[in-house]
């Protein structure tokens, strides 16, 4: 450090200090730097500046002091630090008491006096200390509604004609800034901790009335009875308010119970919340019907369920077979996709005003699996017996399938030709992988094997040609009837 620097000037050895804790980031139309009252409310812990070490090399020994002073007024000292050179590189600090930080925006510089007695300025850091709670409205308790209010109650009807909410306006209190934070609880006792939600104010609308939407979910969730809702605000600098005035609320949010019973299938011989239907007795369909005890209100909706809303193979109906009825058709192609697979059949009601509608009791059903399924058939299997010969050099063997019951373009066949190979090992040789069905006819062609395929078996063992059919879009498949020829010469 040159001994010709003067305490006037800025000594460009002596960079800008900085804090620790440093300050919070910036945001649109908040303070510059703010540090978080966390930063200096402690006393155990006060505020640190931090500081560039000043050497390159180490100095002689001496003492050297850092005076920290506000502004330009150098006189102006909030903190002060002598150290005994050498000094280690984590002391290039002074802890600042927060009672000699002043609220509002501060330039922190500082003056390093060396061990020569030459004094040195630095740079001045910028800070901005908010230590100015929130202060509510004298009057500081939420306006709820009057029909929710005292002697009223906060009842599951009006939820129903309100959008399953109910809206709090928040009274103004001094000096709203962006990104004040306003936390609001709802209990069962008078200041009680049990949070609701949090309104964080931004750079736009923080000066507009604020509204406190509590949700049907929470209410119903923290159940009924007298509640208690009062609110707090944060600043950004973490400072508080005082807490508000607490609200009283008589709560009957509980919905009356309703009750919809689990639907019957008149394909069904039971009353039973489940069953097992044999899909040749829904070649036309299955007819789902509505239990005349399900609660039911005029003006709603209703809707048959078939399968789990939205998925393949799914239906939802609310056309009744007859008006006024109780019966829904479900047609053959909802029930195929179900072969071999258990589904919820069931109803809902659309309550209006309501988001959610009212589900009923499920009724479990599993669509067994399909009988009576044909054989694959191969033109050059005669009297269970398959020659090579039969199969011209170059030549294939054909295979077809005919008509099983529930059949439709949107089904998959996989066919797998196994037997022992020449070599004694198990082969398995594909004639068709995941082939979609095409139009319905008496048979369909389903694939070939070549010649040169066929000589890669064992002669005089048995071959097995093994279908699958897949009735959901190849999530599952059904094993159908096998067609075991022996392999000859």
């Amino acid at each position: 450090m040159s001994a010709s620097s003067s305490i006037n000037q800025l000594d460009p050895t002596m960079t800008a200090p900085w804090t620790r804790p440093e300050p919070l980031p910036n945001k649109p139309g908040g303070e510059s730097n703010l540090l978080h009252r966390s930063a200096w409310v402690d006393p155990a812990n006060p505020l640190r500046l931090e500081f560039k070490a000043w050497y390159e090399f180490p100095p002689p020994p001496g003492c050297e002091q850092v005076d920290v002073f506000l502004g330009d007024n150098e006189s102006n000292i909030i903190a002060s630090r002598t150290w005994t050179l050498p000094m280690s590189p984590g002391d290039y600090y002074v802890e600042i008491p927060a009672d000699r930080l002043p609220h509002g925006e501060q330039q922190i510089s500082f003056i390093m006096t060396n061990y020569l007695g030459v004094p040195a300025r630095s740079f001045p850091y910028t800070v901005t200390v908010d230590k100015q709670e929130p202060v509510l409205n004298a009057s500081s308790h939420l306006t709820f509604p009057p029909a929710v209010s005292p002697p009223d109650k906060l009842t599951a009807r009006y939820l129903e004609q309100n959008g399953d909410e109910v809206k709090a306006g928040l009274p103004a209190y001094t000096t709203p800034r962006p990104w004040d934070r306003i936390t609001w609880y709802w209990g069962s006792t008078p200041g009680s901790l049990e949070q609701g939600g949090v309104i964080e104010l931004d750079d736009q609308n923080h000066s507009a009335p604020v509204t406190i939407t509590v949700p049907g979910d929470l209410i119903r969730s923290r159940g009924d009875g007298l509640r208690y809702v009062w609110y707090q605000v944060h600043d950004r600098a973490g400072n508080p308010s005082s807490r508000s005035d607490s609200v009283e609320l008589d709560v009957a949010a509980t919905p009356i119970p309703r009750v919809l019973p689990h639907v019957t299938i008149k394909e069904l011989s039971t009353t039973a919340p489940s069953g097992i239907l044999d899909p040749l007795k829904a070649m036309n369909g299955v007819t789902v019907t509505i239990p005349s005890e399900a609660v039911i209100y005029e003006g709603e909706g209703v809707f048959v369920l078939w399968g789990e809303k939205g998925t393949p193979g799914s239906y939802r109906t609310n056309t009744p077979i007859l008006p006024g009825s109780k019966d829904y058709h479900i047609p053959s192609e909802k029930v195929r996709y179900h072969i071999n697979r258990t589904l919820v059949v069931g109803y809902e009601v659309i309550e209006p005003g309501v988001v959610d509608p009212h589900t009923s009791n499920p009724f479990n059903l599993r669509v067994e699996r399909l009988t009576g399924t044909p054989a694959v058939q191969c033109d050059k299997v005669t009297g269970g017996r398959l020659s090579v010969a039969s199969v011209p050099d170059g030549g294939v063997a054909k295979f077809t399938l005919g008509r099983w019951s529930h059949m439709g373009t949107e089904q998959f066949v996989t066919i797998v030709v196994r037997g022992l190979s020449t070599s004694n090992q198990q082969l398995d040789i594909p004639v068709v992988t995941d082939f979609p069905v095409p139009a319905a006819g008496q048979t369909i062609d389903v694939g070939q094997i070549t010649k040169a395929n066929l000589q890669r078996f064992k002669l005089n063992n048995q071959l097995e040609v093994r279908v699958r059919v897949s009735f959901d879009g190849k999530l599952t498949w059904q094993v159908f009837t096998s067609l075991t020829p022996t392999l000859v010469a």
